[in-house]
């Protein structure tokens, strides 16, 4: 974990900028397709989360599909913010889940 925060930290400018025109790129689009901007922005997070874990991955494991190197950093993001957002998604749909079963138990019934 520790070598994945240095990592993190020690990112080029390259893999910044993609990560955050992808990541930016993909709240909007969220956002329009969900109609809920504050689940958009709590999505944000997770997504450049997504892309950063997915580019280490990509270069721990040595995995590259092109031999370009920018290229790579994009698919790599790419892939991970996918991956993220069926987490998120994933995510969102148990807590709903969860939420609508304790309400559904403290919900007031007519005798």
């Amino acid at each position: 974990m520790l070598e994945f925060l240095n990592r993190t930290f020690e990112v080029d400018a390259n893999t910044v900028v993609v990560v955050a025109l992808l990541a930016g790129w993909s709240g909007v689009l969220t956002m329009h397709v969900l109609s809920r901007t504050v689940l958009a922005l709590i999505f944000v997070p997770g997504f450049v989360f997504g892309a950063l874990l997915a580019n280490y991955l990509f270069v721990e494991y040595g995995f590259y599909p092109t031999p370009d190197r920018e290229t790579n950093v994009v698919i790599a993001c790419t892939l991970g913010i996918i991956m993220a957002l069926l987490v998120l998604l994933i995510a969102t749909r148990l807590a709903t889940a969860i939420v609508g079963t304790r309400v559904q138990r403290h919900r007031f019934r007519r005798v």
